[in-house]
């Protein structure tokens, strides 16, 4: 399923108080976008980095939950037998599943005793920043497979295909793969979007979706990653949900797709240890 987007971009000039209510101006704003009322209210609601907003502060942005911040080791860390180091999480780190699956930004070298003390056994990086020699040593070192799926931020538009998503979700809810760490530069946009679809096979209603969308995105949350969430069909990975179990098979569906098909459509995501070649 591909998605149609159109440019959203900022008004130029001030429409005065009055003129038009919210809602319209959200709706121009979204002429053309795949949306429903229920995004259209939230998108009023909540800051959006990719909206006009002049009343709403970081302060006001809407969140259920706080991700980990992060921090940094103390000079005395580095002195320390690694038993004795404090283990810290990559910036916005945060639990999916708890035990199987994680998310968090791009990970440091000041995060990889705490992502070893996960006993991960896959990586999945979303973006194409350099893997830096002591993250490769890491993911080698602890033999974790490292899957690079580089997807494009929605900026302007709605760049995110569908195809892309359905290769992410294949290997996410694959339970062979777990524990699993997704993560992006940040750990807002491109995760925020793969985990919101993820939410959406597990029937998590919309406004909880985008609510820990906004948790992790804070006052960078931009309503087109919302817009593809909302309009990503799940039909089209309901097979991977119900193979990986991650829902019942229906009593009269007879039979699934082949392993050969998940083989075919994936040859370009085939994991290696500690790759820093693209995968795509």
């Amino acid at each position: 399923m591909s998605i149609a987007s159109e440019a959203v971009k900022t008004p130029q000039q001030h429409v005065p108080n009055g003129v038009m209510d919210t809602f319209a101006q959200v709706r121009q704003i979204l002429v053309r976008l795949p949306f429903g009322d229920m995004l259209c209210e939230h998108s009023t609601r909540c800051h959006h980095e990719d909206m006009p907003d002049e009343d709403v502060h970081e302060a006001d942005v809407f969140a259920l939950t706080r991700p980990i911040p992060t921090d940094r080791k103390s000079p005395i860390d580095r002195k320390l037998p690694a038993r004795l180091r404090s283990l810290i999480p990559p910036a916005n780190f945060g639990a999916v599943e708890a035990h199987r699956i994680y998310r968090s930004a791009f990970p440091a070298a000041e995060n990889h005793d705490f992502l070893g003390s996960l006993r991960l056994k896959t990586i999945l990086t979303l973006v194409h920043t350099e893997i830096s020699p002591e993250y490769q040593h890491f993911m080698e070192e602890h033999n974790i497979q490292h899957f690079r799926l580089p997807i494009p931020p929605n900026k302007g538009q709605v760049n995110l295909v569908s195809c892309d998503m359905r290769k992410a979700l294949d290997i996410v809810m694959d339970r062979s793969n777990h524990p699993l760490l997704i993560h992006c530069n940040k750990g807002k946009h491109r995760t925020g979007c793969v985990v919101g679809c993820f939410r959406k096979v597990q029937e998590k209603e919309s406004q909880e979706v985008f609510n820990e969308y906004h948790a992790y995105a804070g006052s960078k949350a931009r309503l087109l990653d919302e817009v593809f969430i909302e309009g990503f069909d799940i039909n089209t990975v309901l097979w991977m949900a119900r193979r990986y179990q991650w829902k019942p098979v229906e009593e009269e569906e007879t039979s699934l797709p082949s392993s050969s098909v998940s083989t075919a459509s994936f040859d370009s995501v085939s994991p290696t240890i500690g790759s820093i070649d693209p995968i795509l």
